[in-house]
């Protein structure tokens, strides 16, 4: 546990610069100078064009990069940041290493407090994207508002809009997951490994699976 801790705090200790260039290019002086943010060196900083907003603020709140899954290499992955909108973080919120996060300049990417996102998970926000208290996505899950191109009809009108995402308190995102444009998932919900989710669902204290997801059970609950 010692050993767990020291390398843990080189890690944070080693990602300082990048950490420091973060919290000032995002935050107002008054946040920034205490650190709430802490990412990893192995963090790549596409964009920070945007902003954020805390609605708590302590050294470390938020940490970016990190993580002990094993299967992923921390040595040969990165962690992708490419904010042009704005991200509000409620509380804790833990992302994990080699995840990518990408708000768009109009993106509104909302994060309720004690969140966890697992290693190489990717967030996608062109609209809005909600995500309630006491969540956790797996690995390689897949949260994304937006086709990324347009399709047009014969009239030369969008098809294709982007579509805001609603993710309720306590939801378990299972591994290789998706959950696309207009989704909406009640909370209390787990949600299979490999699921689709691509409609709002209205239902809690449920299990989806499948894609497309339904529920396979309900009347449950999760630690």
């Amino acid at each position: 546990m010692k050993t767990d801790k020291t390398v843990n705090i080189l890690h944070y200790l080693a990602g300082l610069p990048k950490s420091i260039y973060v919290n000032f290019r995002l935050l107002p002086f008054k946040d920034a100078i205490k650190l709430p943010i802490i990412v990893s060196r192995k963090t790549k900083l596409s964009c920070l064009s945007g902003k954020v907003i805390l609605h708590k603020n302590r050294t470390g709140i938020v940490r970016i990069g990190f993580g002990n899954v094993r299967l992923v290499d921390f040595a040969y992955e990165r962690t992708i940041l490419h904010i042009e909108g704005t991200i509000t973080f409620q509380g804790k919120c833990k992302i994990g290493k080699a995840s990518k996060i990408e708000v768009g300049k109009r993106g509104m990417l909302e994060i309720g407090e004690n969140f966890l996102i697992s290693a190489k998970s990717k967030l996608i926000c062109h609209k809005k994207i909600t995500i309630g208290q006491n969540c956790i996505f797996a690995w390689d899950s897949l949260i994304m508002d937006t086709d990324y191109h347009e399709i047009y009809n014969h009239d030369s009108h969008i098809i294709n809009e982007d579509k805001a995402i609603t993710i309720g308190n306590k939801v378990w995102i299972g591994t290789r997951s998706t959950v696309l444009k207009g989704a909406m998932i009640p909370e209390n919900t787990i949600i299979a490994a490999n699921s689709l989710l691509t409609k709002a669902y209205h239902t809690t204290d449920t299990i989806l699976a499948g894609s497309p997801a339904k529920v396979i059970k309900d009347n449950i609950t999760w630690k």
